[in-house]
């Protein structure tokens, strides 16, 4: 919809929509084009390094809440993403952790934390830009090990549909993960929310808790209570 179509409807001036339109593609509800906004693209995500600047600060604040969950000793299997890459960031200090990662960045990470935790690196396809592994013999290690905790990050999620993510092979690792752990952690920010991507990880009933910046309001809010999912925020 053009701007001069959004400021006709709401009786407001062009630079005031324009504004608007600003802060809500921020959000991640629209997406500004010149001359007005599109619906939020559904195709696909930002090349890594450039994802790691979105909403930094929601994100620290999902990873240091996060951190309190994580007690001496626990076993987590870790998958790739910004969000669970600052996560892995607060995990200094927390002795005997064991964990188990496709991200070689996680992995980087936490091998530099005193004291450094027991990793294991699961080998597969290896993805340049997100610097992770992934497919069939990715798939196959994770079998080889049971963990306390699954702590996962998505492209996306949805009262209805659940967690989503936008590229099938980390949906897949995501969902293999959550199958040899005890419990699974989402670390999922506001922006994800109400929002639909192609492949689906697990509904809400798989994960213990989300941690998020903002409390899910409506029907996510709804579906997460009916489910029992603890949301930290």
């Amino acid at each position: 919809m053009s701007v001069e179509e959004l400021a006709r409807r709401f009786g407001v001036s062009a630079e005031t929509v324009r504004r608007d339109l600003v802060v809500l593609s921020d959000d991640g509800v629209v997406h500004k084009v010149h001359g007005g906004a599109v619906p939020p693209r559904s195709t696909g995500e930002d090349p890594f390094r450039q994802r790691m600047g979105h909403n930094v600060p929601a994100k620290r604040h999902i990873a240091k809440n996060a951190r309190a969950l994580v007690r001496p000793g626990d076993t987590l299997f870790i998958d790739t993403g910004t969000t669970t890459l600052m996560f892995a960031e607060e995990l200094a200090g927390i002795e005997a952790l064991t964990v188990i990662t496709n991200s070689v960045e996680v992995a980087s990470v936490l091998s530099a934390h005193e004291p450094p935790a027991e990793l294991y690196l699961l080998g597969g396809v290896y993805n340049s830009d997100n610097r992770q592994t992934v497919g069939a013999l990715a798939l196959a290690q994770v079998d080889l090990f049971r963990a306390a905790r699954a702590v996962l990050t998505i492209g996306t999620l949805d009262a209805a549909a659940g967690a989503m993510d936008y590229n099938i092979e980390e949906a897949l690792v995501a969902r293999a993960m959550i199958g040899r752990a005890q419990s699974a952690l989402l670390l999922c920010d506001s922006s994800k929310f109400n929002r639909i991507s192609p492949f689906a990880v697990a509904p809400l009933s798989a994960f213990e808790a989300l941690v998020c910046e903002s409390t899910p309001e409506g029907d996510l809010g709804r579906a997460l209570g009916e489910a029992g999912v603890q949301v930290v925020c």
